[in-house]
């Protein structure tokens, strides 16, 4: 009997190679720290809309640029033909989503952007990913790189897959329920939650 429903993924440092500079995107907007959509939503509008063009346009560089990492789409084709939804989490835009769909050719059942409302850590994203695709959030399991994924999916009742690409992630261990270092390993993930019933 399945029991997993779906995987929803983050993108930058996930399925992608981490690709975006958040140093340098810093750097150019000048007197920021932290994450950067919190930090610019405290901003005037003036402020917020030059911030805004100064990360869209490094979000576009990294869409043009961006390199799947090892076995990404061997893995989306494995996941959809053993009948498991796959969906997207991102703090990115939509359209650069878009764009790197369009360049590997990788197609998703649920997308979720920054345009859609709360973002990761906030557990919006992972349910609604969940949700679109038509899969039960306590059934399905998110994978990120980051501090952020691992919280949302577990806000969300979801089971948090941390992958080890960010420079940083044994930051982030504490709060993962599975730690992996390349995508296929999630297969094993997938099918000791299937033989185990418990998710």
């Amino acid at each position: 009997m399945k029991n997993v429903d779906a995987v929803i993924f983050d993108l930058d440092g996930t399925l992608t190679e981490p690709y975006l500079d958040f140093d340098a995107i810093r750097a150019e907007i000048g007197g920021i720290e932290g994450p950067l959509l919190e930090a610019m939503e405290r901003m005037g509008q003036a402020e917020r809309q030059r911030c805004w063009d100064i990360l869209h346009r490094y979000e576009l560089d990294a869409a043009e640029n961006s390199k799947l990492n090892p076995g990404a789409k061997e893995l989306l084709e494995w996941l959809s033909g053993h009948g498991l939804k796959v969906g997207l989490a991102t703090r990115n835009r939509l359209d650069s989503v878009e764009r790197i769909c369009k360049i590997h050719g990788i197609r998703f059942d649920s997308v979720v952007t920054r345009d859609d409302g709360p973002v990761k850590p906030d557990a919006f994203p992972f349910v609604r990913a969940c949700v679109m695709a038509d899969a039960e959030p306590g059934r399905s399991v998110m994978v990120g790189d980051f501090l952020f994924d691992l919280q949302s999916g577990k806000a969300g009742g979801g089971v948090s897959v941390l992958i080890a690409t960010n420079e940083e992630y044994r930051d982030f261990v504490h709060e993962a329920d599975y730690v992996i270092h390349r995508l296929d390993e999630l297969i094993e993930v997938i099918e000791k939650l299937e033989g185990n019933g418990k998710i």
